[in-house]
């Protein structure tokens, strides 16, 4: 059997929360994407996303198993996104949509978008400096929520009308706000880097 790379691109930029990005005000839920923090690199293992800034200072992921303020199921631990999904967000509603604002941890540069049928059931990140890969896998969308789509359309002050939530929703959805995953049982820790080739194989 020939097995075929395809690939998904580079890592363009790396990042986590050290918070989470939906805030409570007395008017009610905001979402705040600059409560995320781009990073030189990662540190990925079968328990989520931490890392060590320029200061020495070591950051859980929120949504890490050992994150006291973890409040999510255990297959969201690792997220990504491509530039492409972001190009399409910033022509449907405006130039905040930057790269990266969602809080997915890794953004891959690709000009296609792509979707859950195009990753099949792994990704493989390769090391630029060493070339050691990391295996992701068990690969599902990251649906957007309320907060994220009033933030993408400008309107968290006002907030959308039902039809214009339900339209906004459905263009974040099927993979464009992102998609989740695991590393791959029996992993040793792993670190991803800017430079990074991402790619599946069939």
């Amino acid at each position: 059997m020939v097995i075929k790379k395809r690939n998904l691109g580079q890592v363009k930029l790396v990042q986590l929360q050290p918070h989470g990005l939906i805030i409570k005000t007395p008017s009610g839920y905001l979402y705040e994407a600059t409560r995320r923090l781009e990073v030189e690199e990662l540190i990925i293992s079968e328990r989520g996303i931490e890392a060590t800034t320029p200061t020495g200072k070591h950051i859980l992921d929120i949504h890490h198993l050992n994150h006291p303020e973890k409040a999510y199921d255990k297959d969201d631990l690792i997220s990504i996104g491509f530039t492409s999904h972001y190009q399409a967000m910033r022509e449907q509603f405006g130039k905040h949509m930057e790269d990266g604002v969602a809080g997915e941890n890794i953004i891959i540069e690709n000009k296609q978008e792509i979707w859950l049928e195009d990753l099949g059931s792994q990704i493989f990140i390769e090391n630029s400096k060493t070339g050691h890969l990391t295996i992701l896998d068990q690969i599902q969308i990251a649906n957007p929520c309320e907060e994220f789509s009033h933030f993408a359309a400008s309107n968290q002050d006002e907030r959308l009308s039902a039809d214009k939530l339900k339209a906004t929703l459905q263009f974040l959805s099927n993979g464009r706000r992102g998609f989740l995953m695991l590393l791959s049982a029996g992993q040793e820790p792993a670190i991803i880097r800017r430079g990074d080739l991402v790619y599946t194989v069939n």
